[in-house]
């Protein structure tokens, strides 16, 4: 029987040596649409990409192999600093994913050059494929810098595409500068220091079943996403369904309480609380701008900033045995400091909460 990754090897248009080492995904996250490979990590099936391609952490990601596929996924795991981010597949995926994760030592070792010859593959469901070539123009130990070798070229849809060196991965890419054509590419050795040790681990890592976040009894779809998405993140666990056997614990929250609250502005009791009577040390212009600039702090500055205020009771069960149980509580203040409130501002309010108590339950050994 021809297996998927022989199938793709033969539409390969010319590249019959170009061997296969993860597989293509498309990615869609509302109106952003990119590029993505897959990886198996223990049971699970996650999806290396550009953050910026998923910006949402709990909306839903659609993931589409080149047979056509696709799978249902959350963001598990984002690095905005470096652009990079992880998409776990929902449950056992439909799409190919079997290949697991590669040796990147090689990159650190290679001598590049001007004549340094690069390819990424742009894949579409149909089966379809684009060949791009770059050669090597510069780059940092984080980073590649590549320019196109002829007129086809990295469009903004293929963020997050796999480039290869021969056959082996180099990096993903990230953006195009279009004033110069440039193409910034994502190091795979520097990714490979960021999440490898996920997958090196994921053979000894016993898989985690989320139940979910609840309210007055009911789940909570969006927080919900947020917990499966801050637990394979916080444990580096395969996450799975409730229903999965092969789970040694399961973990739900209950949100006992969750209010929008406003709370004091530091900035402003900082700003009240200025002393200028030191400045007239360095004369009285002095004191009598440190003075006028108090005020226009102390009038700009709100005198409360909005946030949350929750208890939350976190709840680890393994298999077999008794459960453990915390209370968790706290008030904090929103990161944006807007009123306007973002699905960010909630995400990031309850992991100031939860993480501390739900970290040390799930290193308890009940999911061991």
């Amino acid at each position: 029987m021809t297996s998927i990754r022989d199938t793709f090897l033969a539409l390969a248009l010319g590249l019959s040596c170009f061997a296969a080492t993860a597989e293509p995904v498309e990615i869609q996250q509302g109106q952003e649409i990119g590029a993505g490979y897959s990886f198996r990590r223990g049971e699970a099936c996650l999806v290396v990409t550009a953050l910026h391609v998923v910006p949402s952490p709990v909306t839903d990601i659609t993931v589409i192999d080149r047979t056509g596929a696709r799978n249902t996924a959350q963001r598990a795991y984002d690095n905005p600093a470096s652009d990079l981010a992880l998409v776990e597949i929902a449950g056992r995926p439909t799409i190919a994913c079997t290949d697991r994760w590669p040796d990147s030592s090689w990159l650190a070792a290679a001598r590049l050059n001007t004549r340094t010859q690069f390819e990424a593959v742009r894949h579409y469901p149909s089966g379809r494929e684009t060949i791009v070539g770059f050669r090597f123009a510069g780059g940092t130990t984080s980073s590649l810098t590549l320019a196109p070798v002829d007129k086809t070229m990295i469009r903004e849809s293929d963020s997050g595409t796999i480039v290869r060196f021969e056959d082996k991965l180099a990096g993903i890419v990230q953006k195009v500068d279009p004033a110069t054509d440039r193409v910034e590419v994502l190091r795979f050795d520097f990714i490979d220091k960021l999440i490898g040790d996920r997958f090196r681990a994921a053979a000894r890592a016993a898989p985690v079943a989320v139940d979910g976040m609840f309210q007055q009894g009911r789940p909570n779809p969006n927080w919900s996403a947020f917990l499966r998405a801050w637990v394979s993140e916080a444990s580096g666990r395969p996450v799975v369904t409730g229903q999965d056997a092969t789970a040694r614990c399961r973990i739900a929250v209950d949100v006992l309480e969750f209010r929008s609250v406003s709370m004091p502005n530091p900035e402003y009791e900082k700003a009240s609380q200025q002393d200028c009577s030191l400045m007239r040390l360095f004369g009285k212009s002095a004191q009598a701008r440190c003075e006028e600039s108090k005020k226009n702090a102390v009038r700009t500055a709100p005198r409360a900033v909005p946030g949350y205020a929750m208890s939350l009771e976190i709840k680890v069960t393994p298999r077999t045995g008794t459960g453990q149980a915390k209370l968790a509580s706290g008030t904090v203040p929103t990161e944006s400091g807007q009123r306007s409130r973002t699905a960010d501002d909630q995400f990031n309010a309850m992991q100031a909460v939860l993480a501390a108590p739900a970290t040390e339950l799930l290193r308890s050994g009940a999911c061991d």
